[in-house]
């Protein structure tokens, strides 16, 4: 009883003196121990060392039974048994890699995707309000639109200035072409997804009453699909 009291009493003094050890190299010298850049293999395998110690300092009554040769063996053995089970596990992938390689581990730093849902409007079609050069736009999204499309009354009202363009392209628009002219947006954004610098068209006097979003803002976007009737877009 007082040869396990002692081995206890032993560990706590070497528990002590590791714990000093930090603070006197951290005065001496500019050694910093950060441990949330520390790997966790490194700090495991020095907690496994510090455990090792003090287990060895309780179990000495037991192991002074030992010649010395099989106090080592003893050791050895259950060293080489701890590193063998961690290295079984890290070759089969049962430790996470975020625990081996902390820096490779960004997906929980990475912000959620934005999505977007729009329901069909009464007329089946998916009206929104979209922010285009951040101005509101009464716009319909299309997918079989190969452009963003802006009427020419709402390219008036942005201040694209469109008296002094020329219509001289023919833009698919649902089941028709129509005169157009090139334009270049800054931004489109459609509730919480957006996109910058877009091909887009500007639609001849007359010949669209609704503007209209299409494959060159939904191509930019990482998602566009129908989901349970509605029109699902996401960005991530």
């Amino acid at each position: 009883m007082a040869k396990t009291a002692g081995g206890v009493m032993r560990a706590l003094v070497v528990l002590i003196i590791l714990g000093l050890i930090y603070p006197l190299v951290r005065l001496t010298t500019d050694f910093e121990l950060r441990l949330d850049s520390a790997s966790p293999v490194i700090l495991g395998y020095g907690a496994l060392f510090a455990a090792g110690i003090v287990t060895a300092e309780i179990l000495r009554p037991i192991l002074s039974l030992l010649a010395p040769v099989s106090r080592f063996a003893v050791v050895a053995v259950a060293a080489a048994l701890v590193w063998v089970a961690f290295e079984a596990a890290r070759v089969a992938g049962t430790i996470p890699e975020g625990v081996l390689n902390p820096a490779t581990s960004t997906a929980s730093d990475q912000p959620p995707p934005r999505i977007t849902r729009i329901p069909p409007a009464w007329d089946g079609l998916f009206r929104t309000i979209a922010q285009i050069n951040a101005q509101s736009v009464g716009v319909i999204v299309e997918t079989g639109t190969p452009l963003v499309v802006l009427s020419y009354a709402d390219a008036k009202r942005l201040g694209l200035h469109p008296e002094a363009l020329q219509f001289t392209d023919r833009v698919s628009v649902s089941d028709r072409k129509i005169g157009a002219a090139p334009y270049q947006l800054l931004s489109v954004r459609v509730e919480n997804v957006e996109t910058i610098a877009v091909d887009a068209a500007i639609a001849e006097k007359g010949a669209l009453a609704t503007s209209i979003v299409g494959l060159s803002f939904l191509n930019a976007l990482d998602g566009a699909a129908l989901s349970e009737g509605q029109l699902v877009l996401r960005q991530d």
